[in-house]
């Protein structure tokens, strides 16, 4: 019996420490999307080297020329910004989105932005 004891204490304690850190557990889980800023919708002459940016957290971008994404090249990102290592084409027409990975779960920005590139 003080083996049980001992058990659910330990395992309290264990519990304790590590929280709650999934859907089920009782804290709450901040899922709220990225809001995308630049390139702002419909931007024009952007650069092939362009930033991205973006408020709130997100770990990935895509970035399609198709505003269903069937193809996208996705990018890992940090922090609130991104610059693209390998340029963008000339004159190219692209879509942007940011997402939140949250329990493999992915919570896109609630729109996407159209931009163009220019010569250079």
């Amino acid at each position: 019996m003080k083996y049980i004891g001992f058990f659910l204490v330990f395992a309290a304690f264990v519990f304790s420490l590590n929280g709650c850190d999934s859907a089920t557990d009782s804290k709450p889980i901040n899922n709220s999307p990225p809001v995308i800023l630049k390139p702002y919708n419909n931007d024009t002459n952007v650069s092939i080297h362009t930033t991205f940016e973006w408020s709130g957290t997100a770990d990935v971008i895509w970035l399609d020329v198709n505003p269903a994404f069937p193809n996208p090249v996705a990018y890992t990102v940090t922090g609130n910004s991104y610059t693209v290592i390998d340029p963008l084409s000339t004159f190219g027409n692209y879509y942007w989105k940011a997402g939140r990975t949250v329990g493999g779960k992915v919570y896109w920005s609630e729109n996407y932005y159209y931009f163009q590139t220019g010569g250079s």
